[in-house]
């Protein structure tokens, strides 16, 4: 019997410590009926040199995307049968293409791919995720889309009907696997076509290429499980401290402004005044607040803003009342705005943050110390022209608002963790009224922007 021709399509991109090892292997095969098709990405090292040592022929592609070279490479193949390699990907034994291949027999099963192992020096991570991925049983998919073109096989017809994706950046194969089973086709694991993949498939957790692959992930509708949890809901609570001085009919506007603000937003569900004199007026009736009256100690210059978050969440916690979030808005930022602090709060939950605070950014040379003693901050000179500057400085900007988990408060560990910063690009937003001096000069733009 005849074998049917096959067509090897190996993507490269400087690959000279691996295309030799992995074309010795290919051609070593007992499926002797192939050809191979190199699409190679501009390398700049000997790839293209050794590759010219086999039988191969050769195609570049410029502006590489995966799916867009395996159907460069396909269109130029003449094989009834099709096979993708990756170039670092080295077959196990001299039957690896013979096993790929025979699961094809069957019409109703699609595409193939075969078992990759972790080399000697791939990393612990890698090794991890190729052992736990790629099993040692083969079997057939029928509701699993999950296909992998490091090492897989599929007929020429089937791809003429289902071409890969020309212009997604990554996981092509995972999207035309999605677009096989969705069609009624099957998917066949063969164990036994094993292959040595040094880097293993999540490329040694690069975040950035993750963000790219859930991107793409969330746009095939079947995989849409995160969608789920967005729909639990998330009780964000605000705290706003306020101290016994701070509480007069000069400074009420100071304050209604902060809760103003704090009432439009539409992501905080509860919102908690932290005040430290009994003998101030009644704010949390004024405002329709709960309140939560602190020891006066911890409104002291000793105290820390984590003091008093820490103590005030108890308060709140000792009446079975639980949050997931815990934020802070100090009456100091009379022009914060609603829209920012819903951002951030997304951002805490679409990111699984610890902390996020509010900043401010400066492109321009900063100066720190007293009179006399100052240090330029960030390594820039105002004498250097400001295209050629590098870095910036960035300011917190605490009280206007942070977000943290609750477990942080308790332990007093707010600033650790995974934090990010939010930058402000309203200047206004970020002026600060800390003394009587600055709310007269503010006053009025305080009181017109509540009206």
């Amino acid at each position: 019997m005849v074998e049917p021709l096959c067509s090897i399509i190996i993507r490269t991109k400087n690959e000279e410590q691996w295309i030799s090892k992995c074309l010795e292997a290919v051609y070593s095969q007992t499926y002797k009926n192939i050809e191979v098709i190199i699409v190679d990405n501009c390398s700049t090292d000997t790839t293209i040199a050794r590759c010219k040592k086999y039988p191969v022929k050769i195609i570049t592609i410029n502006q590489f995307l995966p799916g867009k070279a395996i159907n460069l490479g396909i269109a130029s193949s003449q094989g009834e049968l099709l096979c993708c390699l990756s170039a670092h990907c080295v077959p196990t034994n001299n039957i690896w293409l013979e096993n790929l291949l025979e699961p094809l027999q069957d019409k109703s099963i699609a595409g193939a791919y075969g078992r990759q192992e972790p080399t000697d020096n791939s990393t612990d991570v890698d090794k991890r995720d190729l052992l736990l991925v790629f099993g040692l049983d083969s079997y057939i998919q029928s509701k699993d889309s999950f296909f992998h073109n490091a090492n897989s096989a599929f007929r020429k017809q089937i791809w003429n009907e289902f071409p890969f994706s020309d212009t997604s950046t990554n996981i092509e194969d995972r999207i035309w696997g999605e677009e096989i089973i969705s069609n009624g086709y099957k998917l066949a694991y063969v164990a036994e076509a094993s292959v040595l993949h040094w880097h293993g498939i999540h490329h040694q957790l690069n975040p950035e290429r993750a963000k790219k692959i859930v991107r793409i992930l969330d746009k095939i509708n079947r995989l849409k499980t995160v969608n789920n949890f967005k729909k639990v809901k998330h009780n964000s609570y605000c705290i706003v401290p306020i101290k016994g001085a701070d509480v007069s009919l000069e400074n009420l506007p100071l304050i209604q402004r902060t809760i103003h603000c704090l009432k439009k937003c539409k992501l905080i569900n509860k919102i908690i005044l932290s005040i430290d004199d009994t003998n101030t007026m009644d704010l949390g009736n004024l405002f329709n607040l709960e309140t939560i009256i602190r020891p006066s100690d911890l409104s002291s210059p000793e105290s820390s803003l984590e003091d008093v978050l820490q103590y005030t969440l108890k308060s709140i916690e000792s009446t079975g009342d639980y949050c997931d979030s815990i934020s802070v808005a100090e009456i100091i930022y009379p022009f914060r705005e609603s829209d920012e602090i819903d951002a951030m709060i997304k951002i805490m939950i679409d990111e699984s943050l610890d902390t996020i605070f509010a900043s401010w950014r400066e492109s321009r040379a900063t100066w720190f110390g007293e009179e006399g003693d100052l240090t330029m901050l960030g390594g820039t000179s105002w004498a250097i022209p400001s295209p050629e500057r590098h870095g910036q400085i960035i300011t917190s900007l605490i009280g206007y608002f942070t977000i943290t988990r609750p477990v942080n408060v308790r332990n007093k560990t707010v600033f650790q963790g995974q934090i990010k910063t939010h930058s402000l690009f309203n200047r206004n937003s970020s002026v600060v009224c800390r003394n009587q001096n600055d709310y007269k000069e503010l006053s009025d733009l305080i009181i017109s922007s509540i009206e």
